[in-house]
């Protein structure tokens, strides 16, 4: 069950290089437990959108509402509590190569949020249990599998108690055999109420937990709607293009 006062809300956001306009006046509205999902061709505009929320890129126009309260200028201690409340998961995990996965996790809780080291790394450890890798906190991402790293960059982002979380192709980087381990603890964040936008080429997996699809080619929004729409009853020629040819190269299985 959903809120229906959104608790993030994005009007207009416009991104170009140069004379490359990659995202055009996109808009969107997020209920807290909702998951929406961005599907639509490599390069047509899923990272930038989420980035852009994010403040990662620099937006050239757009406006951002996060619990009814605008945000202006995300920037210093403002964009640290943006971010602490948006988390990022990203393809290639961001990982510190140099630290192992505990202290991946630890290091945010206090140089961000003031934690003692004590209680943050009991934190970490509670957040790197939650994806099923408590027995390997003490391994360094080189002698972790790419679902692992993952998982621990999923565990560093929840330790920092957002209120969304943002996952760009989180298994695009991952071998076809690992790409389940992580679908499933993001499953679980569903199941618990986290409000998520993710982007993804798992049609099944969107098909089965999303809220609502939204399929962005060339920078814009095209069509929007419930995933048995969107798959099947979708109004725009170039959605039911899409969604037939990702369904037919990805199949409809959900891991």
């Amino acid at each position: 069950m959903t809120d229906t006062i959104p608790i993030l809300r994005i009007e207009h956001m416009t991104k170009w290089y140069g004379d490359k306009e990659v995202l055009k006046d996109a808009s969107l509205s997020l209920n807290k437990g909702e998951l929406k999902v961005l599907i639509g061709p490599s390069g047509g505009g899923k990272s930038t959108f989420l980035q852009c929320i994010n403040f990662l890129i620099k937006p050239n126009r757009g406006r951002i509402w996060l619990d009814g309260r605008e945000i202006l200028r995300a920037k210093g201690k403002e964009l640290y509590d943006y971010r602490q409340k948006v988390g990022m998961i990203f393809q290639d995990f961001n990982l510190f190569d140099h630290l192992t996965a505990l202290h991946n996790v630890q290091i945010g809780l206090v140089r961000v949020k003031g934690l003692s080291r004590t209680e943050a790394k009991e934190r970490a450890v509670l957040e790197l249990d939650r994806v099923g890798l408590k027995s390997y906190m003490n391994q360094y991402p080189a002698e972790l599998s790419g679902g692992q790293k993952q998982r621990v960059s999923i565990a560093r982002a929840l330790a920092m108690d957002p209120e969304i979380m943002l996952l760009d192709e989180p298994t695009s980087a991952l071998d076809p055999e690992l790409i389940s381990e992580v679908l499933d603890v993001i499953r679980a964040l569903r199941s618990n109420g986290m409000t998520m936008i993710m982007s993804t080429h798992h049609i099944g997996f969107a098909s089965e937990l999303a809220d609502e699809l939204i399929f962005l080619e060339d920078g814009s929004i095209v069509e929007t709607g419930p995933p048995e729409k969107i798959l099947y009853r979708a109004e725009c020629a170039r959605t039911r293009e899409f969604c037939s040819k990702i369904t037919e190269m990805y199949g409809n299985s959900s891991s």
